[in-house]
């Protein structure tokens, strides 16, 4: 699925990245525009200018990473207390520096490919999309400068020379900038391939190209430019994405994510995805770092480590995310992970479960490394794809736009309703569903004694209640023995009474039970000290072991039976009679359940005009909710400040380009 990208990267880097091939004497001279004169050349170039997203300075590290800090998320290193993820740097941050310089080299070559886009005598068929994907690219490189840096040197023509005039470029108004953005994707609109005619999502195609335009148009409705207007653009692409036909919602919000992992391009709803590949053993391909800084902390780097995948787990959720979700929300346990790895098993991949109190705890885990197939994982680099669009940020975007300019009308409910029913499992063309689920599972006090610390994960069985397909795990401490947590794997659907729990395999008869399993009966937990098949006799003894001539395998006690108590809830699935605040408030908080950990929410918050005051708020709900483990997630918080809105420009370009003024507060 990766090949066309990653083998034209494979040949437009190795020029730049073979010391001896540089080290040997030319025996002959190229002229610039005879790197363009045939279409597989053209391609080349194109791969070169998508490459920066891929490079630590963007997706591949630090955008997904250390820039991803919001109401989200905070950085989970408590020794962590200068640098981007708190807030807490200057001007000149390097990795600030890298991200500006990256934007940069895409744009100038961007420049390169359009200005000898004429070069090559090819059919104006395969001409028209490679020069389409150029200019959206260097709008889109243009975009994350814009968005990040505001007022930024505007330059859409080769730099021609090194000479010192050449980068004296002064600033120019966010506002131009952003005009340019939108002559070039226009522009592009009209020349990109269709995606389904590409058939993966490591190119962009038309569809893309109207999404991007969609946000940038909601970008520009926002602050600080306040373009009202905007707004009904962003409607008028976001609708040629839906009215396309191209796209639609996979049923399972958990399974698009695992096709990200596994190198299975899902173009319906997965629109553009930054591509990775390999796991650098062979010095080839292109390794990003997703799932590898932020996911399920793994940091064991032989044995089950090397199995699931070194993660450092930076990213730890907020409890504000977290409360977002209702009961039944499918999309909390896949972002939210509910274990950490318990590393003291080699055979499979064992799950210390949270309590219900233990949400600072919980990892980011929308990219997990256990998800994806690829053997001998690299301690630090990763093949995981990361998602730049995906179709249900359009409807949401849809929504949004629709509701700005006419309120909540039917259009805005069905899009913005059609994310929710998939969020719940329910097809999207199903209005006016209720769910009614197993909520959580809470362990009783009494009993809970005498598990196998060799054991763990234990099944428990939910029975009753009126509902269907509810299952849940339990973990066993591994130092006392006690059952400690029990996660609701699946909250099922259909419950109107509380349904009964059993935690641990029943006993029953006539079964062959192998030595140093366990099994309950009754108020007992037994371990089966003797291999066997069962009698129809239960072992019901309090102490010691039952005779092999009366039960068949031996059963000898254990202890107490752990309890549990369910709690069931019910969710409304569709949204409706809402007014235009209370809507928008809804497109907010849906956008964090479903786009979480995908780079969105700063630029969003700062659009809403919400960014420092709820950088704050959140700061502050740390310090003083997470307990003393984790309250100094709240640094970032309390430390962001107006001129956060923006990044400096770097004290590199400020150095170089004389004619650069620097942001304020900077």
């Amino acid at each position: 699925m990766k090949k066309l990208l990653f083998s034209l990267l494979i040949l437009s880097t190795g020029l730049v990245s073979c010391k001896k091939f540089l080290d040997t004497v030319p025996t002959d001279n190229l002229l610039p525009e005879e790197y363009y004169d045939s279409e597989a050349k053209l391609l080349n170039a194109l791969a070169g200018v998508y490459y920066p997203l891929a490079t630590p300075s963007m997706y591949g590290n630090f955008l997904n990473s250390d820039f991803n800090i919001s109401d989200e998320a905070f950085y989970q290193r408590s020794a962590q207390t200068t640098g981007v993820p708190v807030y807490n740097f200057d001007y000149s941050e390097n990795t600030v520096a890298a991200l500006w310089q990256q934007c940069y080299v895409g744009i100038e070559r961007a420049n390169m490919l359009i200005a000898n886009i004429k070069v090559a005598k090819i059919d104006e068929a395969k001409r028209a999309p490679i020069l389409g994907e150029a200019l959206f690219l260097r709008g889109y490189y243009y975009f994350l400068l814009a968005s990040n840096f505001g007022d930024v040197p505007l330059k859409i023509v080769p730099t021609n020379s090194p000479a010192a005039e050449d980068v004296q470029v002064p600033r120019t108004p966010v506002k131009e900038v952003y005009a340019q953005i939108l002559a070039d994707m226009t522009k592009a609109e009209g020349l990109a391939s269709k995606i389904s005619d590409i058939g993966f999502a490591g190119r962009v195609g038309k569809t893309t190209v109207q999404g991007i335009l969609a946000r940038v148009c909601l970008t520009m409705a926002g602050a600080p430019l306040k373009d009202e207007a905007k707004y009904a653009d962003a409607k008028t692409w976001a609708l040629k994405v839906r009215e396309s036909g191209e796209h639609r919602l996979n049923p399972s919000y958990k399974q698009l994510f695992v096709n990200m992992h596994q190198d299975l391009y899902d173009i319906k709803e997965s629109m553009w995805e930054v591509e990775f590949k390999g796991n650098g053993a062979d010095g080839f391909g292109s390794n990003g770092r997703v799932g590898n800084l932020g996911g399920i902390q793994m940091q064991v780097a032989t044995g089950i480590g090397l199995k699931i995948g070194y993660c450092y787990g930076f990213l730890h959720t907020t409890a504000r995310l977290f409360n977002l979700f209702s009961p039944g929300d499918l999309r909390r346990d896949w972002n939210l992970a509910q274990f950490n790895y318990i590393t003291s098993y080699s055979d499979r991949y064992y799950y210390n479960y949270y309590t219900a109190a233990q949400v600072y705890n919980r990892d980011a885990a929308k990219f997990r490394r256990e998800a994806y197939v690829l053997d001998n994982k690299n301690q630090n680099t990763t093949p995981i794809n990361y998602p730049l669009l995906r179709y249900s940020d359009v409807l949401l975007m849809l929504a949004e736009a629709e509701n700005q300019i006419n309120g909540p009308t039917q259009l805005a409910y069905d899009a913005i309703n059609e994310v929710r029913r998939r969020a719940y499992g329910i097809d999207p063309g199903t209005a006016g569903a209720t769910v009614s689920v197993v909520n959580n599972i809470n362990l009783a006090t009494a009993g809970n004694t005498g598990y196998l610390t060799t054991l763990n994960n234990i099944p428990v069985t939910l029975t009753g209640g009126g509902g269907t397909g509810a299952t849940a795990e339990a973990t066993v401490s591994t130092s006392t023995g006690k059952v400690t947590a029990i996660a609701v794997l699946n909250p099922g659907r259909g419950y109107t009474s509380v349904p009964t729990v059993n935690i641990g395999t029943q006993w029953t008869s006539n079964t062959d039970y192998a030595a140093n399993t366990q099994v309950f009966n009754g108020n007992n937990v037994y371990t089966v000290t003797t291999a066997g098949k069962s009698t129809a006799t239960a072992p019901v003894q309090t102490s010691g072991a039952s005779s092999a001539a009366v039960t068949g395998a031996v059963f000898t006690w254990a202890g107490a039976r752990a309890t549990a108590t369910a709690t069931i809830a019910t969710s409304t699935v569709d949204l409706g009679g809402l007014d235009k605040i209370s809507f928008q408030q809804a497109i907010e908080d849906e956008r964090s359940r479903e786009l979480c950990f995908e780079s969105l929410r700063k630029g969003d918050l700062v659009r809403w005009g919400k960014w420092v005051s709820t950088m704050n708020a959140v700061g502050a709900e740390i310090r003083s909710g997470a307990g003393t483990t984790f309250s100094y997630g709240g640094l970032a918080g309390s430390n962001v400040v107006p001129k956060h809105v923006l990044f400096p420009i770097p004290a590199a370009e400020i150095t170089v380009n004389k004619a650069a003024t620097q942001n304020p507060g900077w």
